[in-house]
């Protein structure tokens, strides 16, 4: 679609043509010349100044980004088969030395043998690395369950190392012929690459832990996105039946934030159903579908089972203020983004959405204008380059603080970084600063 300053050149150079033509052929043709180059030269000025021209440049990055995601998200999936190839190789090679092992007539390493084995089964990571199905996805969370949990399967298999080394050297293992040592050893070299494979496992999980947070922006936490962005970025979500459940979750994500209930449900059921970091957060996602249905009381379920698995996850709580602001429950609302702000990645966006926050809530206390000015400053002046959005909330916030120049000026610079559908959100901003009257933002 042509920019409102492609659309003036076009109209002025045919209207140009069309006075060309009742010129003689000669000099006609030198006008219409002339006319190109001026026009040519006011063309590159007016696209140098042209804003509508610069959201479309933005969409086009944001798909450049999540394909690259959803690329390195699928060689992610084929690091899986590589480590289950390996451990299906050494499991091979344990059940080929089996025979030579029952043949040690030894009780006393047979039992310290045995418990060895024990505890490399007690780890279950075997049986994780057998199950190709098992969904990763999650966040960076401190209080990730699923870290912990690594964290301490780890602590148990550097136990389990130590275990085994102190076994090598016993001396009921010395006594033992040449031939059984032999056979010892080469099932202990073994498990030492079974371990490996697994550890290798391990951070192949922790790696997918990460997937989600890559996403994460594409959803429009915010709620800057025009409705042509929404649909350009879903369309590039969908991964046409692949196996990426943290893109399915973003795009169950960003319908819920376009109010299209009835597509994000199926999205999200599948990913609750599949016990992995991700279940809190599409929890968190269906309350707001369910809410958005008037399904209280499923919503409120959904809600508490989310916060059960993962009180701490900070996309959790980043929809659950979300949730808390539909049912106006703004006090939740402001100590769940607060909570944000000391987490760098979400910093800016938290301390915006507090600043939307304090300037609804002026009236019942005169001193959140200041707050939510403080936090609008704070979050635009590291804002690099400025958005629409950052201009337009500082300029909410300002208006609540009855500074209408600077509040002006703000709104303003946002309508010329605003697409044409974002201008009617700064169009009606304006309007309540000329009229001093309260603006209520969408939270």
């Amino acid at each position: 679609m042509a920019s409102n300053a492609t659309s003036r050149w076009l109209e002025t150079i045919l209207h140009s043509f069309r006075i060309s033509s009742h010129i003689p052929t000669q000099k006609g043709v030198r006008f219409v010349a002339a006319i190109l180059l001026v026009h040519a030269s006011l063309l590159l000025d007016w696209a140098k100044a042209c804003p509508q021209d610069e959201p479309s440049a933005t969409t086009d990055k944001r798909v450049e980004a999540i394909e690259k995601v959803h690329e390195d998200y699928q060689e992610y999936l084929k690091q899986k088969q590589t480590l289950v190839e390996s451990f299906q190789t050494l499991q091979t090679s344990l059940q080929q030395t089996e025979a030579e092992w029952n043949r040690i007539q030894n009780e006393g390493v047979i039992k310290q043998f045995a418990a060895i084995q024990s505890s490399l089964n007690s780890l279950q990571i075997s049986n994780s690395i057998g199950s190709i199905g098992s969904a990763p996805g999650g966040n960076n969370s401190p209080n990730d369950f699923a870290m912990r949990q690594q964290l301490q399967q780890q602590l148990m298999a550097n136990r389990m190392m130590e275990n085994m080394n102190t076994f090598m050297r016993s001396q009921e293992l010395q006594q033992l012929g040449v031939e059984a040592q032999r056979a010892i050893q080469a099932r202990f070299a073994t498990m030492q690459k079974v371990m490996k494979v697994e550890e290798d496992y391990r951070k192949w999980q922790l790696g997918g832990n990460r997937f989600f947070e890559k996403y994460w922006n594409f959803t429009d936490p915010q709620k800057a996105f025009s409705e042509q962005e929404i649909q350009t970025v879903l369309q590039a979500l969908d991964t046409d039946g692949k196996d990426n459940p943290p893109a399915q979750l973003a795009q169950a994500l960003l319908l819920t934030r376009k109010g299209d209930y009835s597509q994000a449900k199926p999205l999200l059921d599948p990913i609750i159903e599949s016990p992995s970091p991700l279940q809190s957060i599409a929890l968190m996602c269906k309350a707001l579908v369910l809410d958005g249905m008037d399904k209280d009381r499923d919503s409120k379920l959904a809600m508490q089972n989310s916060i059960k698995i993962d009180r701490a996850n900070p996309y959790c709580r980043w929809l659950r203020a979300r949730l808390a602001c539909k049912q106006d429950q703004l006090n939740i609302a402001e100590t769940e983004w607060k909570a944000l702000t000391t987490l760098p990645t979400m910093q800016q966006d938290a301390k915006r959405a507090l600043a939307l926050l304090y300037a609804q809530r002026v009236s019942k206390t005169p001193s959140n204008a200041g707050r939510a000015v403080a936090l609008a400053q704070e979050a635009h002046q590291d804002e690099t380059p400025a958005t629409w959005f950052s201009h337009y909330v500082l300029a909410v916030a300002l208006h609540s603080a009855k500074k209408k120049d600077e509040a002006i000026e703000q709104v303003q610079a946002a309508k010329e970084l605003a697409s044409e559908d974002l201008q009617m959100r700064c169009d009606a901003l304006r309007q309540a600063i000329d009229n001093q009257t309260p603006f209520v933002a969408d939270l």
